[in-house]
């Protein structure tokens, strides 16, 4: 009897030191997480729960401003990249963002209208394209019905002297082409064209100029 007292003393004891120290570990825990200044933040938050207004006003905000900071953004400007060489003179550079497109409709025609300036607003490359659809390679002057156009102009400010403006035109009524270009659209949404030109035009007085590989981006009109 004595002994089974004795086992029964030992096991309250050890249950008792066990609980102690269960307790003494949640406490510790506990003291750590309320000690903890974010943790302090958050008590205080819940414990006061018009500062949530606050907090929702405050990622409200956020939010607006970088709404604001995409829609602020600058849209990438065009360019325009060839070389240009009038009456075997030397070739000179057009690298320019001096460039705009239009897109018209004639009927059920869609007419896509591309103009380049140089920096010096001299020398302008002109293209009108009849019948656009798109993605694709257009000629100048082309063929059959349609009758697109091509321009080099030497020097837009003298635009009296037609000898500034190089052409591509359809053939006359003897047969001989004015000039020849080809307008290469590689990529078309409704914010941009993408594409390379190459142009060939004679003036009045029979002198040629050349248009190399030109490179253009041209973000449309809205």
């Amino acid at each position: 009897m004595l002994i089974l007292l004795l086992n029964f003393q030992r096991n309250q004891h050890t249950k008792y030191f066990q609980m102690n120290k269960s307790s003494t570990g949640k406490f510790k825990f506990w003291r750590s997480i309320i000690s903890n200044p974010l943790s302090s933040g958050l008590v205080s938050l819940f414990r006061n729960p018009i500062s949530f207004l606050y907090v929702g006003l405050f990622i409200f905000a956020g939010l607006i401003n970088v709404e604001h900071s995409f829609s602020d953004a600058p849209k990438q400007s065009g360019y325009f990249s060839g070389s240009v060489e009038f009456d075997k003179q030397p070739a000179s550079t057009i690298n320019t963002d001096k460039i705009t497109a239009n897109i018209t409709l004639l009927g059920e025609e869609q007419i896509l209208e591309i103009k380049a300036t140089s920096l010096n607003d001299s020398e302008t490359v002109y293209t009108q394209i009849k019948n656009f659809k798109g993605v694709g390679t257009y000629f100048i002057p082309g063929d059959g019905s349609s009758s697109n156009i091509g321009n080099l102009i030497k020097d837009i400010q003298d635009y009296q002297n037609k000898n500034n403006f190089y052409e591509a035109t359809r053939p006359n009524a003897a047969g001989i082409s004015n000039g020849v270009g080809r307008v290469n659209i590689t990529s078309y949404s409704s914010e941009a064209i993408v594409g390379d030109l190459v142009l060939i035009g004679n003036n009045p007085a029979g002198q040629q100029a050349i248009l190399g590989a030109a490179k253009f981006k041209v973000n449309l009109q809205p």
